[in-house]
């Protein structure tokens, strides 16, 4: 079972469901000895088995002190990475070229974007690690010889770590997408659900089939780093 870490007047744990998936709940007070006593049940969780848990940036090295490391929100905006290049690119791409970018382990999260670039781009051009193997897989599965056509990058997705940003519109794929980028988002199932459900728990239950992308409608997204702001059409 995944923990969900959240702020509370008192460090208290306890089960709960949502949308059938079963996850321990640990609300952790303030104060020494609420930490204290938050660390000492998480240990006990580690000892039971839990590796994973969901929780705030302020409280993520309580978890990781007793092993337990933090879901990251890479697997929610994989999950739904076509809407969120539609609302980056709301003109759409057509004819344009899409630049995918791979930096060190995201060969599979570049792999993944495959299907969503090539029903959206005339081209799609490869930069990085593991591009013979995805320029094999994209001609042999969708006929697109990898290539920009001469076309100007109209998009381009950041995958893996140690990527260079370009100057323009770019979609960021990486383990610290959310230090570049903010999207609201809106999962009407989540409603009214036992606990507040995060980028970090949606992309755990889409992990676990339990949601589909369809459940999630983006709304808008920050680009931090260039202060742009678009909303989904």
């Amino acid at each position: 079972m995944i923990v969900y870490i959240t702020q509370a007047r008192r460090t208290e744990l306890s089960a709960v469901e949502v949308e059938g998936l079963p996850l321990w709940r640990l609300a952790v007070g303030g104060g020494f000895l609420a930490r204290r006593r938050a660390a000492g049940l998480l240990e006990k969780l580690y000892d039971g088995g839990t590796r994973r848990c969901v929780c705030p940036e302020g409280l993520r090295m309580l978890p990781l002190r007793a092993g337990i490391t933090p879901v990251g929100a890479l697997p929610f905006r994989r999950a739904v990475a076509g809407q969120l290049l539609d609302t980056l690119c709301p003109e759409g791409l057509g004819g344009g070229c899409a630049v995918l970018r791979c930096g060190g382990s995201g060969e599979e999260t570049a792999r993944g974007l495959l299907p969503v670039l090539s029903s959206r781009a005339r081209y799609v051009r490869l930069e990085g690690e593991g591009t013979a193997s995805l320029a094999r897989e994209l001609m042999y599965r969708w006929g697109i010889a990898a290539g920009d056509g001469g076309r100007a990058a109209a998009v381009t997705v950041l995958c893996g770590e140690g990527c260079r940003a370009p100057e323009g519109r770019t979609l960021y794929l990486t383990g610290d997408c959310g230090r570049y980028q903010r999207w609201a988002w809106t999962a009407p199932r989540g409603e009214g659900a036992a606990v507040t459900v995060t980028e970090e728990l949606a992309g755990v239950l889409l992990e676990a089939g339990k949601w589909e992308a369809s459940d999630i409608h983006i709304i808008s997204l920050l680009d931090i780093r260039r202060e742009n702001h678009y909303n989904a059409t």
